[in-house]
């Protein structure tokens, strides 16, 4: 497992989230995805000398490492160990409206190396996927226990090929042996998509699609893109960053139709050229940004 200080996460788009949050000095911000604390430790120094961050991490590791580096911050922020969909409730409970709020969906490097929870198929660890131990279900019980028909849409609402056909597979497979390793899904992807030539695009297809499933989360954005509103300053605003067609749909279609939102952002805002060179895993990476009116 990564160290705190091998921990090392390039924040994506942040030149294009402090401008698209409009961060002022003295401003209240809401970090919804805090993660290694990128985009938070840069909302503060902007915002200084008075500006306030509300932080939101649900991974325990992270949670620590974000604590220890936000402490030169000191009593300008507060940092909560839940799933961002309990933004608006306790920003209710503080009493306060936020002047720019922040979720970036992306699961860092840190995540996908550091913890050991299985959710790179490219390590051989338990098949676990859990952002937070607090869940109930990991990938293993997912794949295990689910009938056909569960696991089938699992597959298709995470846009898996042949989602149904990969699904009877797995079912078939389970009964010689139960899935518990992220090495027993990566040898049933291969054998089943034999001759494929993208296996790693396939693998990265059918790994998000549990992690999606395990943490819930496409329900949590819905929840967040349905409350935030509630918690922002008029003229206030919400960023979004997305890195799959699943949440971007979301994020895209809730601006669209929320009559609290003024769409700033037509297109999304995409990486530079330089951004994805300097940081490969930006290149998949939406912003968009709505304003409260």
């Amino acid at each position: 497992m990564q160290t705190e200080k091998q921990a090392h996460h390039e924040p994506v788009l942040l030149k294009e989230v402090l401008e698209g949050l409009d961060v002022k000095e003295g401003g209240v911000y809401v970090d919804g995805t805090v993660g290694l604390a990128g985009h938070s430790l840069a909302i503060l120094e902007r915002s200084s000398p008075t500006g306030f961050l509300y932080g939101f991490e649900w991974n325990e590791e992270t949670y620590d490492i974000a604590l220890e580096r936000l402490k030169p911050y000191e009593g300008r922020f507060k940092l909560y160990k839940e799933n961002f969909a309990k933004i608006p409730e306790i920003l209710n409970q503080e009493g306060v409206l936020a002047d720019g709020v922040l979720l970036d969906l992306g699961v860092s490097s840190f995540l996908l190396e550091g913890v050991g929870r299985g959710f790179s198929f490219k390590r051989d660890e338990p098949l676990d996927m859990r952002m937070s131990q607090t869940l109930g279900i990991t990938a293993s019980d997912v794949l295990n226990r689910l009938s056909l028909s569960e696991l089938a849409k699992v597959f298709e609402e995470g846009e898996v090929p042949k989602a149904f056909f990969f699904a009877k597979f797995i079912c078939e497979q389970r009964k010689r042996a139960p899935f518990t390793r992220t090495v027993d899904l990566v040898q049933a992807v291969k054998a089943f998509y034999k001759g494929r030539r993208d296996l790693n695009d396939l693998l990265a297809v059918v790994f998000q699609s549990l992690r999606i499933k395990v943490n819930k989360e496409l329900e949590n954005l819905e929840i967040a893109l349905k409350g935030i509103p509630s918690i922002l300053k008029k003229g206030g605003r919400l960023a979004v960053i997305s890195f799959h067609s699943l949440e971007d749909r979301l994020v895209k279609l809730s601006f669209r139709n929320d009559p609290r939102f003024k769409v700033l952002t037509k297109k999304p805002i995409t990486p530079s050229p330089e951004e994805v060179r300097r940081n490969p895993r930006a290149r998949s990476a939406k912003l968009r940004i709505a304003e409260r009116v």
